[in-house]
């Protein structure tokens, strides 16, 4: 019987001693990178999936396509927030002088069937590369709104444009990157989640072309399908983001996945 942890687990075992002898490394340095992984155990809690998610989330997505036919999935990030305020077409800027965005498009399924009722979950950083809903002086109901699409799948969003920012790098993971001669810019994006009963659930990222960082991602999670061209319309800049989605599996596909489970 097939053990998965094992499968996997002892793969990257193997992996990680062809490296090891690859590069030669010696004992010295194999010990320094002990107790350098040590850090974490008195670093913060989120240091370790910070750094999990910096090297591997992006190929989790580019696996998870593989099957699938609709939009690419992208990170998620650690700013989604479940009880973002439901919108109709505007998401609260803090700073009503910041850059305007418009954003528009429409959300159907594979087939390109209009998704009435899909939950459009939108957030995204303000014009200094923060996050709303993070600390008590920049409240939830800010950059950041859920939309129920209506009968004809469309929305139509103005909000501001986002900033490029640095993920956390005042604990291990940003010392790792200093170590490898590598910077903690993201660039600028705009984050998606979309839900749906009919759908599985999509969560993705719009980059912009030209955008600063967009060809040097620190955690390398820009997809060229990712990357938009913005239109002017009535003098603001618009990003149309089309979603088509792939459906949900079926109950007997459900359960037949989980009888091989189990076995």
């Amino acid at each position: 019987m097939s053990n998965r942890v094992n499968d996997v687990v002892y793969d990257m075992v193997l992996a990680v001693r062809e490296v090891l002898d690859r590069h030669d490394v010696q004992f010295s340095e194999y010990r320094a990178a002990v107790a350098f992984a040590e850090k974490y155990l008195k670093a913060a809690p989120f240091e370790i999936s910070l750094t999990a998610d910096l090297f591997f989330e992006g190929t989790i997505h580019d696996i998870e396509m593989k099957p699938r036919k609709g939009t690419a999935t992208n990170l998620e990030g650690p700013y989604f927030l479940e009880d973002a305020p439901i919108i109709t077409d505007k998401i609260l800027a803090r700073n009503p002088q910041a850059q305007p965005l418009h954003l528009e498009g429409k959300v159907t399924d594979i087939k390109g069937r209009p998704l009435e009722g899909a939950e459009l979950f939108i957030w995204h950083s303000d014009e200094d590369g923060f996050y709303s809903g993070m600390s008590e002086d920049f409240p939830i109901k800010y950059c950041r709104g859920k939309v129920i699409i209506g009968p004809d799948g469309k929305y139509s969003v103005r909000t501001i444009m986002p900033a490029p920012y640095t993920i956390p790098d005042n604990g291990p993971t940003g010392e790792l990157l200093a170590l490898m001669g590598r910077h903690p810019w993201r660039p600028a994006h705009v984050h998606w989640k979309v839900r749906h009963p009919d759908i599985i659930e999509h969560t993705t990222q719009s980059y912009f072309h030209g955008g600063k960082w967009v060809d040097d991602d620190c955690v390398e999670g820009v997809r060229p399908s990712l990357v938009h061209k913005l239109e002017k319309k009535g003098g603001i800049p618009t990003l149309r983001k089309d979603f088509k989605l792939d459906p949900a599996p079926s109950e007997k596909t459900v359960s037949r996945a989980l009888f091989g489970f189990l076995r």
